[in-house]
């Protein structure tokens, strides 16, 4: 091989090695730069999905954290419900210690402890008796208004006759006129005050209260001006030249609990 064999071959070597650098090194730029993008695609997606999970995560733990706060709203709503319950029973029973406070004579507090199904609206079973100082004929009243009066009496209970009782009598009059009468009890709510004469001007929703005065030689039962109910209805008695005034209790046959007897 002589010298200009070898200045051919080695012309072809440079000029393989100068295409070889021309189209190679793009070709590789290129690889490297879809690497690239392709790597921060996969970045990209992956930092995406990534990022829904957690937003994902995140509204589970939302829609749980909203269950949770309405169970403990309703909770509270319930609470809520229970503690206006208890605070009116408090104010009632500080309202009813009070009226008791302000009553102008002396008695004896009881609470009914008995009732009979034959007898539910005539009577009702309290537990304090003579050894407390009851007796048969004192009047019984709630702070709502006259309830009754003591019919028998044992060493630790009586029986009250309620004012429910078609039997019982008592003096009553009209509050607003003054007007005397004789109330008898009814079932379930209501009595008749007699002897009201035709010309009377009683209204309906006058208050009805208590006389003080005697309707027999027993003596009187219960103190005067003391509440028994209001008129409902006035009418003419066609047997007699009066009104038929019916009368609505204040106290009612349910709300029978706690009683006061006057010594």
């Amino acid at each position: 091989m002589n010298f200009r064999d070898l200045k051919s071959i080695f012309l072809s070597l440079l000029l393989v090695m100068f295409l070889a650098w021309f189209f190679i090194k793009p070709i590789a730029n290129l690889l490297a730069y879809a690497y690239m993008v392709t790597g921060k695609l996969i970045y990209n997606v992956g930092t995406e999905v990534n990022e829904s999970q957690n937003d994902f995560q995140y509204y589970l733990n939302s829609v749980s954290s909203i269950k949770q706060i309405k169970k403990d709203i309703e909770k509270t709503k319930l609470e809520n419900i229970k503690l206006r319950s208890e605070l009116k029973k408090l104010k009632r029973n500080r309202a009813n210690v009070k009226a008791y406070l302000e009553l102008p004579f002396p008695t004896i507090k009881a609470e009914v402890i008995g009732r009979s199904p034959s007898s539910w609206h005539r009577q009702v079973i309290i537990n304090k008796g003579k050894k407390d100082g009851i007796s048969v004929g004192r009047g019984v009243f709630s702070l709502n208004g006259i309830v009754g009066q003591v019919s028998q009496a044992s060493d630790h209970s009586s029986i009250i006759k309620l004012i429910f009782d078609k039997t019982f009598q008592m003096g009553a009059k009209i509050e607003r006129t003054g007007e005397y009468g004789v109330l008898s009890g009814s079932y379930p709510s209501y009595a008749v005050l007699n002897f009201i004469r035709i010309d009377s001007s009683v209204k309906v929703g006058d208050r009805v209260v208590s006389t003080g005065l005697y309707l027999d030689e027993s003596g009187s039962p219960f103190p005067s001006d003391f509440p028994i109910g209001k008129v409902v209805e006035i009418k003419k008695d066609p047997n007699t030249v009066g009104l038929i005034v019916r009368i609505k209790f204040f106290e009612t046959l349910s709300t029978i609990k706690d009683l006061y007897i006057l010594k």
